[in-house]
């Protein structure tokens, strides 16, 4: 089927009371395994392209990708630009097919960056395309930290690992949470479509223990009424009944992944945990085979695990068979022709 709106997938989403994955892409093998763990769930599921892709594959390439990876599936696939950079490559990805737009001016004065926001809204709005854009700042963990206390930390056991990183980053975290009256005034003045609001994740954590401000999402969502999305997911502690056995204390107001769900989360952001899980089976098969010298046979394991994980995902999120409808007579499904792409 065509590539779907984001619009017409997480409304529907928000409306149900689950969420759907976005999934960054860093090349073929990612793309077809998060298509084809949406198929064997029959989720509907957003693959977003980042900077860092668009820059290593190219606009034209990616959406190329996107569109065989949609025309064979039997589930809603969305396109999504992730952390858009300005106006002008917005324009770029609107003419060259993305079906989701997003502008990141979080760092801007809020003034500048409702105007912006005003201006792709307009243009993508004329076409029936829905904008994503963000206030408050979701920060990188390599931003916070140097590489040597990020390593040292990650020698520690959990709950030490918790406490030194709520000591060190959590402060400067917490300054930038997004205000519910600033998300409101930002909604009204852009008609934005879905607001990445920060409430608290951080980029690049690790180990599922990082506590989010529900709190602070609930009142956001009730001022803007438009779907939440979540970015800095991966490091996100994931179930409340969790925090206990990773050593994490939760303070008034925190709460997990799921709790968020429910109070507004709609898209939820994924790419550093499914970039590690690639990274660790495709580096496990070269060490198995170090005299392979067909990459397909190293990339095939690599994408299998990819799969596990994004399956993990969905159906943590609640969207495991909420897809549409498949069209009658579509072609073969991707998993079904996945089977044999490691063979010669």
């Amino acid at each position: 089927m065509p590539l779907a709106s984001s619009k017409d997938v997480l409304l529907k989403a928000r409306a149900e009371g689950y969420a759907v994955g976005a999934f960054n892409l860093n090349n073929m093998e990612m793309a077809q395994a998060i298509v084809t763990a949406a198929e064997e769930e029959q989720s509907p599921v957003i693959i977003q392209a980042s900077q860092g892709a668009i820059k290593y594959a190219g606009l034209e390439m990616i959406t190329a990708m996107a569109n065989v990876l949609a025309d064979h599936a039997s589930v809603p696939i969305v396109l999504h630009l992730d952390h858009g950079t300005d106006y002008k490559q917005n324009v770029k990805c609107l003419r060259a097919g993305f079906t989701s737009l997003m502008f990141d001016g979080h760092d801007l004065p809020l003034e500048e960056n409702i105007a912006v926001t005003r201006k792709i809204v307009e243009i993508a709005h004329a076409v029936n395309l829905p904008v994503e854009a963000e206030i408050g700042s979701v920060l990188t963990i390599e931003g916070l930290l140097s590489d040597s206390e990020i390593a040292e930390i990650r020698a520690m056991n959990i709950p030490a690992q918790f406490e030194i990183l709520r000591k060190k980053i959590g402060p400067t975290v917490e300054e930038h949470i997004a205000r519910p009256e600033e998300a409101k005034r930002f909604v009204d003045e852009t008609g934005v479509d879905f607001l990445a609001a920060a409430v608290g994740s951080v980029h690049g954590l690790w180990l599922d223990i990082w506590p989010l401000r529900v709190d602070r999402l609930q009142e956001i969502y009730e001022a803007t009424n438009v779907p939440i999305v979540s970015h800095g997911s991966s490091g996100v502690l994931i179930r409340r009944e969790d925090a206990e056995a990773k050593g994490v204390e939760l303070a008034p107001g925190e709460g997990s992944l799921l709790d968020a769900i429910k109070v507004g989360y709609t898209k939820i952001n994924v790419a550093t945990a499914l970039s590690m899980e690639f990274n660790k089976a495709m580096l496990a098969s070269a060490e198995k085979r170090p005299g392979e010298k067909d990459p397909r046979k190293l990339l095939d394991p690599a994408r299998k695990a990819v799969v596990a994980k994004t399956r993990e995902y969905i159906r943590l999120f609640g969207s495991t068979g909420k897809a549409e409808t498949a069209k009658s007579g579509s072609k073969e499904g991707l998993g079904g022709g996945m089977a044999k792409r490691g063979e010669e």
